[in-house]
């Protein structure tokens, strides 16, 4: 069975990405707030397989032109913000809080259910003064994440992606008089139900990589790099085995285990089921499969040949899916180092159902369990003829 794995100037940002952040993404609107109140078992994800980070800093992007494209944008809306209060006849105006940010850093996505890669976070936070006739200001505090990332560095002809992507605002503010008064929770409602957090922007840059990191340093002069493409490729490919090192993943067998819970079996005596499969980037999908528990089922999922230049390691990812709505989704993963030969052989996977425990005895809120249903059976064949010709 596979182990599991739990130049210093910055150069200007293209004017492509300048109009990422739309002068109206703060316009006025409601904040959602959700709270959960159903605690949930920790569910690990695959690791990442990539991409490396860069050799060379020759293309890249300023940390401080990123930040200034936010401040710009922000200041932006908050003047024109106050043109429309104005005209409205509104004596209430707003004003920018001096913007926070902090050095970017490396750090993988945190999917289940399909590959994960690195990519380079740059944290803000965009502050907004609210001036309030009468009343003591509020501030609206927003966090906004830039997120850079190399998309489809493992076709050796990635993109350079940079997303802003906001989360909840908060409201801050207000007197003891308000609280005398009793009006400091309606003061800030009030200012809740009157605004919006910006929507998620995102920019594809011209610029091709196969690469993406964050320079060492965190002053004034860090940046995010990413190397070009050197004219290879990491391809994946279906037939016959290619010459010399190549690495083999055949999905055989699908088996539905018992799985029983809440004095019942979960989910349903008989399941119309669909098979999804990742080996690294090669994707697979069965038709609908009808199991019933102990129902073995033999696949015929295409072959996946990876030939060089192979990766690090080998991420098997595994989703089933309840039809027809593809809900609920249920995946499981292993992974194996080139080191160990990708762990040639064969190799069952589990993937879990998920479900909910009532609260009881030991717990007073519902918790999410998790257990085996479904088993899958794959090979790995690991060939480098290089090694046997020495």
């Amino acid at each position: 069975m596979a182990d599991r794995v739990i130049s210093t100037k910055a150069v200007p940002l293209p004017r492509s990405v300048r109009g990422m952040i739309a002068p109206g993404w703060l316009s006025p609107a409601g904040i959602l707030l959700f709270v959960l109140t159903v605690t949930s078992l920790v569910h690990a994800q695959p690791p990442p397989i990539g991409p490396p980070t860069y050799k060379s800093d020759q293309q890249q992007i300023g940390q401080a032109v990123l930040v200034g494209i936010v401040k710009t944008t922000a200041e932006n809306a908050v003047a024109s913000a106050n043109t429309t209060l104005k005209n409205r006849g509104s004596s209430i105006r707003v004003e920018m809080i001096p913007l926070k940010s902090w050095p970017a850093y490396r750090i993988a996505t945190e999917y289940t259910d399909r590959p994960n890669q690195w990519y380079v976070k740059l944290p803000t936070i965009v502050g907004i003064n609210v001036n309030i006739p009468v009343a003591a200001d509020r501030q609206i505090y927003i966090p906004l994440d830039i997120n850079v990332s190399c998309d489809g560095w493992q076709t050796g002809s990635g993109v350079i992606r940079v997303t802003a992507q906001p989360g909840p605002a908060s409201v801050e503010g207000g007197n003891i008089i308000e609280d005398v008064l009793t009006i400091r929770d309606n003061i800030t409602n009030l200012v809740k139900s009157n605004f919006s957090p910006p929507p998620a922007m995102t920019q594809t840059l011209s610029s091709k990589c196969v690469s993406i990191g964050v320079s060492p340093n965190s002053d004034s002069f860090s940046f995010i790099a990413w190397d070009a493409p050197s004219g290879r490729r990491l391809p994946i490919t279906t037939g016959a085995a290619a010459p010399r090192e190549t690495l083999l993943v055949t999905f055989t067998q699908l088996k539905r285990l018992t799985a029983h819970a809440n004095g019942g079996v979960l989910y349903n005596a008989t399941e119309n089921i669909m098979l999804e499969t990742y080996a690294n980037f090669a994707h697979n999908q069965s038709s609908v499969l009808t199991m019933k528990e102990g129902d073995v089922v033999n696949l015929n999922l295409p072959k996946v040949l990876m030939t060089p230049p192979l990766l690090d390691s080998l991420v098997v990812i595994a989703n089933i899916s309840q039809q027809p709505n593809s809900q609920p989704l249920d995946s499981g993963f292993a992974a194996a180092l080139r080191s160990a030969n990708y762990s040639s052989g064969v190799h069952t996977l589990q993937i879990t159902k998920s479900y909910v425990i009532p609260a009881g005895p030991g717990h007073i809120k519902p918790i999410i369990g998790h257990m085996p249903a479904y088993e899958l059976t794959y090979s790995v064949q690991y060939t480098n003829s290089n090694v046997l010709r020495q």
